[in-house]
């Protein structure tokens, strides 16, 4: 029990420490008038706060000592302090209003908390985290030896790779919070991708204009690394809105640089971490798939549209396949797929949906009898031997 509360009690310092960073790197860019036009600083609040949760859990769940700033007493005091003079003095016109409307709008409480409650709520916030920071000096985080996942005893490959990912999806939140554009942007590509609506999705990448090509790729990039959204989407409106050749050759290249970059961020960040991301059930799956077919079990993977493409691609990651027998691999046993969907695509958009799954069911019902073949031959000669 005792062991819980001290975990609650350094959760609130981190929270804290990181509340009152967001607060001053907030309050700087509010000063920037041009900045504060394009982009809603508020939200750096959130993101900073989300950090510190982050490296909060790395601190109880991978040891990862070097983390927890809150716990270090010069460091923890000294930004502490600086960042609660830096905000004291940009926001000192106006302390009863642009705080309480600022947490408001990180927190997501514009409509829920009036500005009066809210600095209430940030006097008595301030208490409390100031108490469990100067509290945390005295009463280290006691935890088991060992953990499940060591962050000292991760390579400096795989900690730069784990610091890289957060950060870059660190950046992708405060933008997608902060600026109402691409926030815009990208909820209703999702929602495309989402409904399946192939000329909805055309339409959307119409508007772009000459730059429909790129964001296309980037969409499809991103489908394949952080959203499990259907990709087939993006192939088919590629090929109704540029023909089926240049639709395929923009559909196939943008999905192999997606391909790629699962490949080598699971490289970077190791089996622990790709197994939070592709859950373990899987990985275990695609092991003993591995074992079975070895270096033709990405050729075998990608012909089957059933399986995760995401899931091959980080999987084959923490493997000892090479880097170029899985591009091959994923470049050939793609490509018939890559074709069919933008073809269909140019020439059958009322009935993709039914044309995809009836290509999907003939295509996995092929390969896994290719695969229990020899099953089945062994099975007919010994029934015929018996």
């Amino acid at each position: 029990m005792k062991t819980f509360l001290r975990g609650i009690l350094h959760f609130i310092a981190a929270f804290f420490l990181f509340f009152l960073i967001g607060m001053a790197l907030a309050s700087i860019l509010l000063k920037i008038k041009l900045l504060d036009m394009m982009f809603d600083s508020e939200y750096i609040i959130t993101v900073t706060i989300l950090t510190g949760i982050w490296f909060f859990f790395a601190r109880v769940f991978m040891n990862a000592n070097n983390l927890g700033i809150w716990e270090k007493r010069k460091i923890s005091i000294i930004t502490a302090l600086i960042s609660f003079i830096v905000s004291l003095v940009l926001l000192s016109n106006s302390l009863t209003i642009l705080p309480a409307y600022m947490v408001s709008k990180a927190f997501f409480l514009e409509n829920l908390v009036s500005l009066e409650m809210m600095n209430i709520l940030l006097i008595i916030g301030f208490i409390i985290g100031a108490v469990a920071l100067f509290a945390v000096l005295k009463m280290p985080l006691i935890l088991k030896k060992e953990t499940k996942m060591q962050w000292d005893k991760l390579s400096s490959f795989n900690r730069f790779g784990m610091m890289a990912l957060f950060g870059l999806l660190a950046i992708f939140l405060l933008l997608y919070l902060g600026q109402g554009g691409i926030r815009e942007f990208v909820n209703l590509a999702i929602s495309y991708l989402k409904n399946a609506d192939v000329e909805g999705f055309r339409d959307y990448l119409l508007s772009f204009g000459s730059r429909a090509a790129v964001v296309s790729g980037l969409l499809m990039v991103f489908q394949s690394v952080m959203a499990p959204l259907p990709a087939f989407v993006i192939t088919f409106a590629n090929g109704l809105l540029f023909g089926w050749f240049f639709g395929a050759i923009l559909s196939w290249s943008s999905a192999m640089l997606g391909a790629i970059v699962c490949f080598y961020l699971a490289k970077f960040l190791g089996r622990p971490v790709v197994e939070k991301i592709v859950t373990k059930k899987a990985l275990n799956w695609w092991d003993q798939f591995f074992a079975k077919y070895g270096k033709h079990s990405v050729f075998i993977a990608r012909l089957v549209p059933i399986v995760s493409f995401d899931l091959v691609s980080y999987a084959a990651g923490v493997t000892s396949i090479s880097f170029w027998q899985f591009f091959w691999a994923t470049g050939l046993g793609q490509l018939p797929a890559t074709i069919l969907y933008s073809y269909l695509g140019q020439t059958a958009t009322d009935t993709v949906k039914i044309l995809f799954f009836l290509f999907t069911i003939v295509i996995a019902l092929a390969v896994i009898g290719m695969i229990l073949r020899p099953k089945l031959n062994q099975l007919i000669k010994y029934k015929k031997l018996s």
